[in-house]
């Protein structure tokens, strides 16, 4: 068989299996549909997204901290927020992928702790997407434990409003990896995975969507993820990220996306606590 003709029936099946990416996800919009949250009396109802309500003790001992408003790094993520806000809003920028220059980075906390100061602003609703397959953490920050999640859309078909999930947090929902995928790669750069995106950014124009990668230095994962996003947060941590994984990855991330790096970890707490301790103690 000729080259060309080898390279044209990739072509098809490529788009075959878009189109039934495409055909799956319209065949479960109207049950999609049923799974948007309606407004009651200013309080947000799930009708059909799984809602599993966490102690928020569990969650600020995993670091999840924007929940509690008296805790001065509530104030830092919504300052975050903010200015990613004023750089995205205004061009119907929605989409952003988190992620770390190598590991040990705490990206996952900074994602999850910015999905919730988003949610936290009242023009919007957030998701938050753990689209790290190699390991991930979000249902692990959360105390969802196994649940369901992209490993089951992916692998077994399982229809997305079967996979979202509520915390007990405003506005704000969950979509689990569902567990570590072998070949994550081919996954991340399927059609499936295309339309996917697609799909999640188009079902509701009010909602920003947080998605968790992995280091950029370390798989190919995030810089094929990075393809379909609209912007990219990095993650540096003091003491652990080195200048040469920061110039390499600089090298290679596609700069006009670049919101800027967020710099985990940094002793400036002591500060400010005085403060806090003073304005909330009084």
């Amino acid at each position: 068989m000729s080259k060309i003709k080898k390279a044209l029936e990739r072509l098809k099946s490529d788009e075959r299996l878009k189109s039934e990416a495409q055909t799956k996800a319209e065949e479960t919009k109207e049950e999609e549909e049923k799974a948007i949250p309606v407004e009651k009396s200013g309080e947000i109802i799930y009708t059909k997204t799984k809602t599993i309500h966490v102690d928020s003790k569990k969650l600020k001992e995993n670091k999840i901290v924007a929940i509690d408003e008296e805790d001065p790094l509530t104030d830092q993520f919504k300052v975050l927020r903010t200015r990613i806000l004023n750089r995205t809003r205004a061009e119907g920028k929605r989409t952003i992928q988190v992620s770390g220059f190598g590991i040990e980075e705490g990206k996952s906390i900074i994602a999850s702790n910015l999905a919730i100061a988003m949610a936290k602003e009242t023009r919007q609703t957030t998701l938050l997407v753990d689209l790290d397959f190699r390991s991930p953490s979000i249902h692990k920050l959360f105390c969802l434990g196994d649940v369901k999640g992209l490993k089951d859309y992916f692998e077994n078909n399982i229809p997305l409003e079967e996979l979202f999930i509520n915390p007990g947090i405003p506005k704000f929902t969950i979509l689990p990896a569902g567990g570590r995928i072998i070949g994550a790669p081919e996954i991340l750069g399927s059609p499936k995975m295309e339309v996917l995106v697609k799909e999640l950014r188009e079902r509701y124009p009010d909602r920003y969507i947080i998605f968790d990668t992995p280091g950029m230095s370390i798989c190919p994962d995030p810089l094929i993820v990075s393809e379909y996003m609209d912007a990219i947060l990095l993650v540096a941590r003091s003491g652990v990220t080195d200048q040469d994984t920061i110039k390499s990855v600089m090298k290679i991330i596609p700069k006009e996306k670049l919101l800027g790096t967020v710099l985990n970890d940094f002793l400036w707490i002591d500060e400010i606590m005085p403060y806090y301790k003073y304005h909330y103690g009084e």
